[in-house]
């Protein structure tokens, strides 16, 4: 048997990732103000689409518990927005830097793309037992 995200793990994810990646859009927003204007654009749609996300992802950790009962539908939303976002910053990567010098990065896209859906299927699994435990005693109430 795999592993299995539980809540509090699934928490610590979205907490972690969400400082982290904040904090390194703040410095990305810093190095792509020196960059040409082709290359700007490629650097500021993903710098600040990640801001967006990790803040999402901040959100979402700290609403996690409240949010799987009730089916965690903006969580949801959020992951698929996140994967939205990496598909396309893959494609300015590979549109701006090429297929040579932009390889790592889309390396690291398509790892990022692997978790995130590997989270998105970990919320919907949470959100699905969360939703059911919560039925049970209306259930058992009949």
């Amino acid at each position: 048997m795999g592993m299995r995200e539980t809540e509090g793990s699934l928490r610590a994810y979205f907490l972690v990732v969400g400082v982290l990646g904040s904090i390194a859009a703040l410095a990305g927003l810093r190095d792509a103000s020196t960059l040409h204007m082709s290359m700007m654009f490629a650097l500021w749609v993903p710098i600040l689409s990640r801001a967006a996300i990790c803040v999402g992802f901040l959100l979402a950790g700290i609403k996690l518990k409240a949010a799987l009962p009730t089916g965690a539908t903006w969580i949801k939303n959020l992951l698929l927005a996140s994967i939205a976002l990496l598909v396309l910053d893959s494609m300015l990567i590979v549109g701006v830097l090429g297929q040579e010098l932009g390889r790592g990065a889309l390396i690291g896209q398509l790892i990022g793309l692997g978790i995130t859906a590997y989270l998105l299927a970990s919320v919907r699994r949470l959100s699905a037992e969360a939703m059911a435990r919560a039925a049970l005693p209306t259930a058992q109430a009949r």
